[in-house]
C-alpha cells in the first residue's frame, strides 16, 4: 500500500485542519525536556494546536491516522496520558511539503469544491442509505437538503474536474444510485400493494353480484 497516496486522501478530505494536526503531530515529536513513552502525546499535540491559534479536537483525526493511514502507532494509553509513535516520519513530511506547495498553486474553486463536498459527510450518509430499514423515510428527509447539494456538486465536479475529484464524483454518484433505488423500490411496493387491494375488492363485488350454485 502507498502511504502517501493514503496520506494525501486525508489531506484531501480533512484540508488545512489534517495539515495542522500533522505539523502539531510533527512538532510536538521534537520537543524534549521530559520523560516519553512515545514520539508525542496528546497534550504536547494540542499545546501546539494552541500555539499556532487552532482550538479544535485532534482525537478523531489522530485515531484516523492511526486506524486508517498506519503512519501512528500507540506506545502508551492511562486515562489521563496517550502516547504515540511515528512509524514513518518521512511520508508525513513529504506529505506536509506537499501541502504547501500545492496551496499556492491549486485551484481555489477546486478546494472549495472539495471542502463543500466533504462538509455534507458523504460517507455517512452512503452508511445510512445503506443500513437503514426505512430508506424511503430517510430518502424523503435528504430530497430537499442533502441530496440537491450533492447534485450540484456532480454536475460542477464533472464539468471542472473530472479527474482531480474522480474520488468524490464515485462517492456523490454512489448516494444517488442508492436514493433512487430506495425510492424506486417504495414506489414497486406501494404500487403493488394497491393493485393487490384493487383487486381484492373487485373480487368482493364480483363475488356479491353471483347467483349461488
Amino acid at each position: 500500500m502507498d502511504e502517501t497516496l493514503d496520506l494525501r486522501e486525508f489531506i484531501a478530505k480533512y484540508g488545512e485542519r489534517g495539515y495542522y494536526i500533522i505539523k502539531a503531530m510533527l512538532d510536538a515529536s521534537l520537543t524534549g525536556g521530559k520523560a516519553k513513552l512515545g514520539d508525542f502525546d496528546l497534550k504536547g499535540v494540542k499545546e501546539r494546536l494552541k500555539s499556532m491559534g487552532l482550538d479544535y479536537n485532534p482525537v478523531p483525526l489522530l485515531y484516523a491516522l492511526e486506524r486508517t493511514y498506519g503512519v501512528i502507532r500507540t506506545t502508551y494509553r492511562s486515562t489521563t496520558q496517550h502516547w504515540w509513535e511515528i512509524t514513518d516520519r518521512r511520508k508525513l513530511q513529504e506529505i506536509l511539503s506537499e501541502f504547501e506547495g500545492s496551496r499556492e498553486t491549486e485551484d481555489y474553486e477546486l478546494r472549495l469544491l472539495r471542502l463543500q463536498f466533504y462538509s455534507l459527510d458523504p460517507e455517512r450518509v452512503l452508511a445510512q442509505l445503506r443500513s437503514s430499514r426505512r430508506p424511503r423515510q430517510l430518502v424523503a428527509r435528504m430530497a430537499f437538503t442533502t441530496l440537491p447539494m450533492i447534485v450540484e456538486f456532480l454536475k460542477k465536479a464533472k464539468e471542472l474536474y473530472p479527474e482531480e475529484l474522480a474520488k468524490e464524483i464515485d462517492l456523490a454518484e454512489q448516494i444517488l444510485e442508492l436514493a433512487e433505488r430506495a425510492i424506486t423500490r417504495g414506489a414497486l411496493n406501494s404500487k403493488a400493494y394497491l393493485i393487490t387491494e384493487a383487486e381484492v375488492q373487485d373480487d368482493a363485488l364480483g363475488g356479491g353480484d353471483r347467483e349461488p350454485l
